[in-house]
């Protein structure tokens, strides 16, 4: 096709004009470096109303903003068709002045050639049953399955040899026997199924008030950890928040009212249910969702849902699972192998299941199905590090009955299932056993210098908001991470290489080389996140001085006993550094009053970490101290962390 021609078609269809594209068959095309691109979106975005009274041949719809942590604004479209959406197809803007720049994603063109007509032959309700007599059929039900849940919406669809079809997009979810949630594409003028996938995303094993199970140990919420919100009206509170609730199914499959338990005293204390050596999986539910909610909250700026989490408990009976149905968590009681399954990992994957499908809505088939199941394993890796400010690099470790984990991030194929290569991967290998090459290029990224398990997060999840498609393959969604770490202004060449390692291409054709390009993003070094690691530190702090300066060794202060430094105050994951000398006697570090939620680290010889200290209060709030015994002559260390923004800090040494 002549390119200036091209552009000219694009830019009338933003107008909201209709037309013809040049007689060809549908294909995938990309945005990049394409001016028609951001013609076309500024051209949207400044048309007249009286201009789209009605859909354009070709489109776009916005589907999310997303402001960065830096502060760039990006904006993700949808391609539509005669107002239809395009599956499969993302375009990325950065907007800035009103106007829409750096676009890239993927668009399909040459619909016309393949569509006459938007109008569907067969209804919504029909295509429904297509699918529902097909799922009867296949598992062998004398009646219909009656499903809780089904949906079906109209779009455009290429199939695998690039023919534009109008189809349906089925799926619905049915608790009969085994839960499931079946997805399908129903041809919409000739009523025939053209593909089917099991589209359940759950985890998968291999054979104030307490918390937590017999393996990690009790502990109490409000005294060891933070207190989980819950609203309160009398002598009765209720497990839900303005962003969190929990639901106690007690073995049914069913239910959406909030537990609610008896709370005559201040402490409001829960001690429903011990099961299956879990102390309260309902506690832990709740305490979990609201920190999930805080780790997209600070470290991607949005929330991970577009509507409040349901976390469902005491789901079926001795059920060894997790899953997203779609609008709920769902977690079994486990078994015989398996601890109830709400955990840090277990709990954070299955939301993250709900942010994928709210974003790229990867196929939970395929490569696409490997890498939605590795994002999920990732965010509970992340969740983990956000709370425990270090990682063990084992999915699923603390619910394990026998055996150190369900799947591993430094070496996957240790489970003797998953692979570690791109290049072991083979069309019908399960998606928990193909999200091995994603977990591993996850856990390499995050050892890399100048990276941690919180940047490395930010990276895919930030892919999967604006550059992750449906159907995306192992080297288009590394690309979209590549990307990701552009906007974030981290270090793509370390994308580039973590991806190269496991077997996939990274650098977008050859747009963002492995060394020498790219920026070189921030310069703190990454924690040590190996496995069984508590004590080495991959930082590179000079023991001349501490700084003041988030980690770098210029410019640091040495106190005195007897002094303060008040109004100190520094963004998530902010780092202060000060220090003072010993003199033999015992002397306290202490931090206080102000807003938000700081940490205290204390180290002799070198500048703490969240793994090298010899002292880390970690309380809620600003309330810590640290009494060191202290030798004559050794410098000691301080650092101050962000857990949360804080502000109108005291430091003293007393």
């Amino acid at each position: 096709m002549d390119t200036k021609q091209y552009h000219v078609h694009w830019w009338v269809a933003a107008m909201g004009i209709g037309f013809l594209l040049p007689v060809s068959a549908a294909e995938m095309v990309k945005a990049e470096d394409s001016a028609i691109s951001e013609q076309a979106l500024n051209a949207q975005a400044l048309a007249p109303k009286v201009m789209r009274l009605s859909p354009a041949e070709t489109g776009f719809t916005e589907v999310s903003a997303v402001t960065l942590p830096n502060g760039k604004k990006k904006v993700r479209y949808q391609q539509t068709y005669h107002g239809l959406p395009v599956f499969n197809t993302a375009v990325v803007a950065t907007a800035q002045d009103n106007r829409r720049r750096e676009v890239s994603g993927m668009m399909a063109k040459g619909i016309a050639a393949d569509i006459s007509s938007v109008r569907p032959a067969v209804t919504r309700q029909e295509a429904l049953s297509v699918a529902l007599n097909d799922y009867q059929l296949r598992n062998g039900y004398f009646s219909a399955p009656h499903p809780q849940r089904q949906s079906a919406k109209l779009m455009v669809r290429l199939n695998e040899n690039g023919q534009a079809q109008l189809v349906y997009m089925v799926d619905f979810l049915v608790t009969r026997g085994e839960t499931k949630r079946p997805f399908y594409f129903i041809d919409a003028d000739a009523g025939t199924i053209l593909k089917h996938w099991e589209g359940l995303t759950h985890i998968e094993a291999k054979g104030s008030g307490p918390g937590g199970n017999e393996k990690t140990g009790r502990y109490v919420y409000g005294e060891d950890k933070s207190s989980f919100g819950i609203t309160k009206q009398g002598s009765t509170c209720m497990m839900e928040t303005s962003e969190v609730k929990s639901v106690n199914l007690n073995g049914a499959s069913s239910g959406s009212d909030a537990f609610r338990y008896s709370c005559d005293d201040s402490r409001n204390y829960n001690d429903y249910k011990q099961i299956n050596g879990g102390y309260s999986p309902i506690n832990d539910a709740q305490y979990y969702g609201q920190k999930i909610v805080e780790m997209y909250r600070d470290w991607v700026n949005t929330s991970p849902l577009s509507f409040k989490l349901v976390m469902r408990v005491h789901y079926g009976r001795n059920y060894e699972n997790a899953f997203w149905d779609g609008r709920t968590m769902n977690f079994g009681d486990g078994g015989s192998s398996l601890y109830p399954l709400v955990d840090i990992n277990v709990s954070a994957h299955e939301v993250s299941h709900g942010f994928t499908e709210q974003n790229s809505n990867l196929v939970y088939s395929g490569q696409s199905g490997g890498i939605n199941e590795a994002f999920s394993d990732i965010a509970g890796e992340a969740m983990e590090y956000y709370i425990r400010h270090k990682v063990d690099w084992y999915i699923g470790s603390d619910i394990m009955k026998s055996g150190n984990a369900m799947r591993y991030f430094d070496q996957p194929s240790r489970d003797g299932y998953s692979i570690d290569n791109a290049s072991d991967y083979y069309q019908g290998l399960d998606v928990h056993y193909s999200s091995g090459v994603y977990n591993r290029a996850y856990y390499l990224l995050s050892n890399r210098s100048g990276w941690n398990p919180q940047k490395g997060f930010q990276a895919f999840a930030v892919a999967n908001q604006l550059y992750w498609t449906s159907d995306a393959t192992y080297e288009s969604a590394a690309c979209g991470v590549t990307k990701a770490a552009k906007d974030l202004n981290y270090a793509t060449s370390d994308v580039v290489a973590a991806f190269k390692t496991v077997g996939v291409d990274a650098s977008c054709d050859g747009q963002f080389p492995e060394s020498g390009s790219g920026s070189t993003g921030s310069s703190d070094s990454s924690s040590d996140s190996s496995p069984d690691s508590s004590s080495d530190s991959s930082s590179d702090h000079s023991s001349d001085g501490p700084a003041d300066s988030s980690g770098d060794t210029a410019g640091g202060r040495m106190l005195t006993r007897g002094q303060s430094v008040t109004d100190l105050f520094g963004p998530f994951s902010s780092q202060l550094y000060y220090g003072f000398k010993g003199d033999g006697s015992t002397m306290t570090v202490k931090i206080s009053g102000g807003t938000g939620d700081a940490d205290l680290y204390v180290n002799v010889d070198e500048a703490p970490t969240p793994q090298s200290n010899i002292c880390s209060p970690q309380k809620s709030g600003n309330e810590e101290s640290c009494q060191i015994k202290t030798n004559a002559g050794k410098t000691y260390y301080i650092m101050i962390f962000g857990y949360k923004y804080y502000s109108d800090l005291t430091l003293s040494l007393e």
